[in-house]
């Protein structure tokens, strides 16, 4: 988190989520705890230690917005306890992922934690070497919402990571649980014209 401070970064993408059952196959792959029950106990104290730490450190860095993924796997964040997706904090976004006609994927992670949605369906993508690909998954709706709140900054190098967040919420269009971003609409409430 220092690096991030020492480059006085806005924003940070954070596209990746997990949970507990993350440590729970790392443990039982390397054959550690004698039962099931005992991995998962051993699973659920790793994970703790990480969840705690990762939790203070984003919120130590409340001049930094953090923008997170939801995940792909048609769950909730919050009740499996994704880090950081599943974290409710005044510095975070988690993203779901809408299809090209603004319809929650089949896919996205949903969950009281995951506040607005982007573009995360067939979203063309660079390899290296310059070749397209089509990707899908939170991990493509979350950049862009990184990308607004960056372009938010350097249009208004003065607004908080409170004015943005609250901004981006506000300005995007809600249909039912989908809370689909709307640059136009947040660049209106924060007084930049397009």
């Amino acid at each position: 988190m220092q690096s991030f401070r020492d480059q006085k970064l806005r924003v940070v993408n954070m596209s990746w989520r997990y949970g507990a059952s993350r440590y729970e196959g790392a443990l039982a792959w390397h054959n550690v705890g004698a039962s099931p029950e005992e991995r998962k106990e051993i699973a659920r104290r790793l994970f703790a230690i990480e969840r705690d730490a990762l939790r203070e450190a984003i919120a130590a860095a409340p001049e930094i917005l953090f923008v997170a993924g939801s995940g792909n796997e048609d769950n909730s964040a919050d009740f499996e306890e994704y880090i950081p997706a599943g974290f409710n904090l005044p510095n975070l976004l988690t993203v779901g992922a809408v299809d090209q006609a603004g319809e929650e994927t089949s896919f996205s992670t949903f969950g009281k934690t995951v506040v607005v949605h982007a573009n995360g369906f067939e979203v063309e993508s660079f390899l290296p070497g310059g070749d397209r690909v089509k990707f899908s998954g939170t991990s493509m709706a979350s950049p862009q919402v990184a990308n607004l709140a960056a372009k938010l900054f350097a249009l208004k190098p003065d607004l908080t990571v409170a004015q943005v967040r609250q901004a981006i919420l506000g300005g995007a269009e809600r249909n039912g649980r989908v809370n689909l971003i709307h640059p136009r609409n947040t660049a209106q409430r924060l007084g930049i014209s397009l």
